[in-house]
């Protein structure tokens, strides 16, 4: 039961820090208004956060993964389990912050939430492999 809710929460925090990303891209609009800063400077900012964010990141998910499943193959459930709380995640949010009515989303924008979707589970992967401890052939 532990390791059950180990691995939602681990799927829900993989969910969180790509909700987090795309948010920031889709609001660039509510951000160059609420700061009174140009569009320009709004993106090379999120842009950084982003990256920030990913590194900071990617250092918590190995260190959990490494720290909570141990040698576990169900860990690898977390490459399907994030979905389902990115779905809510991305779901609920419009409801607590509308977005206005004028606000159109630019095709390059839906073209990089694409491409991050579709691309987070090799992310996921990746982080799940790092952090397995490698076996050997002979046991002692």
């Amino acid at each position: 039961m532990k390791f059950f809710i180990k691995l939602n929460t681990i799927s829900a925090l993989y969910a969180v820090a790509l909700f987090i990303a795309i948010e920031l891209i889709v609001n660039v609009s509510h951000i160059s208004t609420l700061t009174g800063w140009e569009w320009d400077n709004v993106y090379c900012a999120i842009a950084v956060i982003n990256v920030i964010g990913l590194l900071l990141s990617t250092i918590l998910f190995i260190c959990l993964t490494k720290k909570w499943t141990i040698g576990r193959k169900y860990s690898y459930l977390s490459l399907l389990l994030w979905a389902p709380y990115f779905i809510v995640f991305f779901s609920f949010f419009p409801v607590v912050f509308p977005i206005n009515a004028g606000v159109t989303l630019f095709p390059r924008f839906s073209l990089l939430i694409y491409g991050s979707v579709i691309l987070y589970p090799v992310y996921i992967l990746f982080i799940n492999l790092y952090a397995s401890p490698l076996r050997t052939d002979y046991e002692e």
